[in-house]
């Protein structure tokens, strides 16, 4: 009697508490799908299909013209170029354009030796994707360009300090090359539609050389040089630029 009794407690005890677990479970996965739900609207980023932007600065090395000393001096450059950005979540296919066109005097040879004066003209295309690591208000992004530079210069070369170093004469430069570049980014997205970035890198250029040059002298000596060369250019601020981004996708 007193064994059928307790077993019938156990029982009982035993129903009530499968059906006590069973309720909070069912409380506990309800409340879970709603934070989550809630969370994932709160902290879902906006992609955007597509993005314009204008370099608004850069700070970088350019290819050497002619003989020239201290050709690693960085040249900074405002309104720089544009580019068109297609997205694709986490990579971004982009096109860009790069243009600078500036009076420039140099020394030439040695630091004594020559002075030339001109005017310097480079644009460069460029393909390439970057790839965010995260998503949010601060997205970092590796990048990789490929494409075309054209550099010229256009002037005139006199002797420097060093008396009748050379005979003066006018000089036409013209490179054609081809490029890679690495690089790596910051960008912030302080309101929807608008970014701002940063981006720092270096170039490799391989680039095929013409050189004319017109010597001021009674017969007007002319002469002709070919040169092919590689050269390394760093960039500590390829572009600061500003993005408006459209066509959302989800």
């Amino acid at each position: 009697m007193i064994t059928t009794r307790i077993q019938s407690t156990f029982l009982i005890l035993f129903l009530l508490s499968s059906l006590t677990l069973q309720a909070q479970i069912t409380r506990i996965d309800t409340i879970t799908n709603s934070k989550k739900s809630t969370f994932s609207k709160i902290t879902s980023p906006r992609l955007y299909t597509y993005t314009i932007g204008l370099k608004v600065f850069s700070l970088e090395e350019f290819p050497k013209i002619l003989n020239q000393i201290n050709s690693n001096e960085f040249v900074s450059a405002p309104l720089r170029g544009a580019f068109i950005k297609i997205n694709d979540n986490q990579i971004s296919y982009r096109l860009s354009a790069d243009f600078y066109s500036d009076n420039i005097t140099f020394n030439n040879e040695c630091e004594d030796c020559e002075v030339a004066t001109g005017k310097v003209k480079d644009f460069s295309g460029k393909i390439g994707f970057e790839k965010n690591f995260i998503y949010g208000m601060l997205q970092p992004y590796l990048a990789f360009d490929i494409g075309y530079r054209r550099n010229s210069f256009d002037g005139k070369v006199e002797s420097g300090t060093i008396p009748n170093y050379t005979n003066p004469y006018n000089v036409t430069s013209l490179k054609n090359g081809f490029l890679m570049s690495p690089n790596f980014g910051l960008k912030f997205n302080p309101i929807n539609h608008f970014t701002i970035g940063i981006e720092t890198g270096l170039s490799l250029l391989y680039s095929y050389e013409k050189q004319e040059r017109v010597y001021q002298d009674a017969n007007s000596t002319r002469t002709f040089n070919d040169y092919k060369k590689w050269e390394f250019l760093l960039k500590p601020l390829s572009a600061v630029s500003i993005q408006y981004n459209f066509g959302i996708m989800y």
